[in-house]
């Protein structure tokens, strides 16, 4: 699902899914809820592939709530409105980490 805001086109929503699926490999889900996923990015992804997601998905669709914290490797994403829940969804998805870690 594509959110109705965002800007890219198709070769530009390509690359940006493959960045999420390359930041989300063998990544960690560690809080989810409705409006809100906090992934463990994996020490192998590079910072710099971070930090060209969030600056792509900010241009595009600046509803997100992005958050990048290298010391924890956690980045996080969030909605603020109920219409936004589907796209943070997608964002889940593409990320390809659905579960979160046991407590």
């Amino acid at each position: 699902m594509v959110a109705s805001s965002c800007s890219l086109d198709e070769l530009e929503l390509r690359e940006q899914l493959q960045r999420y699926r390359a930041v989300g490999e063998g990544g960690e889900l560690i809080a989810s809820d409705r409006r809100r996923r906090v992934i463990r990015v994996a020490a192998a992804v590079p910072d710099s592939l971070v930090a060209r997601l969030i600056e792509v998905e900010r241009s595009c669709c600046p509803f997100f709530e992005l958050t990048w914290d290298p010391a924890s490797r956690c980045l996080t994403v969030a909605v603020t409105a109920r219409d936004q829940e589907a796209a943070l969804a997608a964002v889940g998805s593409a990320l390809g980490v659905s579960r979160a870690a046991s407590a």
